[in-house]
């Protein structure tokens, strides 16, 4: 079988090795499914290489299927052994270039019908123009793939940046809203401090007042006990003690003690403007800060602020 080549089964029909080969009464051999074709296309039952009429099904040529079984396993054998240059139709040396079909041929090829009115060219011919093409496709893969490598390493660096930059962000976040946030805790230890100092000084005061009025409360009823018991005495008794008895009446007549001014606590004084008294302080703060145009501390304040305080804040900034 060596000495046959792929043309020797060759449907005459579709050109490719047979697959399930039928002979007809004319001896002539046809793959079974391009025959149906030929005739489903024909509407007659005849020969495709001879046109002879056949009038019966033709059999399944089972010494040709496999010889053909036979034939394309050595092509197998012979391609996996290294032979890959043979021509997988013809077992021949591929040696031109077919240019319409893109791919490499042989010398039965060249002549076959398959390959009718067709441009061809030398393999060696054709692959050095293609090797050239391709290694100026290659360069410049390479060249996008060397790029892709930068910009691989710029964006982990990138990444890695943004990393820290959040790091770093957060931290100085931190550090600025801790400032704001001890600030405050200074400034309401500092104001509850004054409240409770104030606190302390009215009750000390009020104690003073509220032992004052228990010893005029104290005399007015030893003046009342002792009026009663003159009351009681002799007439001649009487006399004699009701002059000191009135001026004693006189003395206890005196106005009743009133609650002092400033007695309570002065409530405006801790609560009046508070949000923008506190505002007003943190502005120190703000434009010490290292940060201060990115902190921007006054406008989230403002959401603190009464209505009529941020009128107020926004007049001043007219009139600067």
């Amino acid at each position: 079988m060596a000495s046959l080549s792929a043309d020797d089964f060759s449907c005459p029909v579709c050109y490719e090795i047979f697959k399930d080969p039928v002979v007809l009464s004319c001896s002539h051999s046809v793959c079974k499914e391009c025959l149906q074709q030929f005739w489903r296309t024909k509407e007659t039952q005849e020969c495709p290489v001879c046109r002879r009429l056949s009038r019966h099904e033709p059999p399944l040529n089972l010494v040709l299927q496999n010889l053909c079984e036979s034939f394309l396993m050595e092509r197998k054998e012979s391609r996996s052994s290294g032979s890959e240059e043979l021509c997988s139709l013809h077992s021949e040396k591929l040696k031109l270039f077919c240019l319409e079909d893109k791919q490499p041929v042989c010398l039965v090829c060249f002549t076959s019908q398959q390959h009718d009115n067709h441009k061809f060219r030398p393999i060696s011919e054709v692959v050095s123009s293609y090797k050239e093409e391709l290694n100026t496709a290659l360069k410049s893969l390479q060249e996008k793939l060397t790029h892709g490598e930068t910009m691989k390493g710029q964006f982990e660096e990138t990444v890695e940046h943004i990393k820290s930059q959040a790091e770093h962000t957060e931290r100085q976040i931190k550090q600025q809203f801790e400032k704001l946030h001890q600030f405050l805790r200074d400034e309401e230890e500092a104001t509850i401090t004054a409240l409770r100092e104030e606190e302390e000084q009215k009750k000390q005061m009020m104690k003073e007042k509220l032992e004052k009025i228990n010893r005029h409360i104290s005399a007015l009823s030893q003046s009342i006990k002792d009026m009663e018991e003159m009351m009681k005495a002799s007439d001649v008794c009487f006399l004699k003690e009701f002059p000191v008895s009135m001026k004693r009446v006189q003395i206890s007549s005196q106005p009743d003690p009133q609650t002092p001014s400033g007695a309570l606590i002065d409530v405006p004084r801790y609560l009046g403007n508070l949000p923008f008294r506190v505002w007003k302080k943190m502005q120190d703060i703000v434009q010490n800060s290292e940060s201060a145009e990115d902190l921007s501390v006054q406008d989230p304040l403002n959401d603190l602020l009464p209505n009529d305080e941020e009128e107020h804040i926004h007049t001043m900034k007219g009139s600067m």
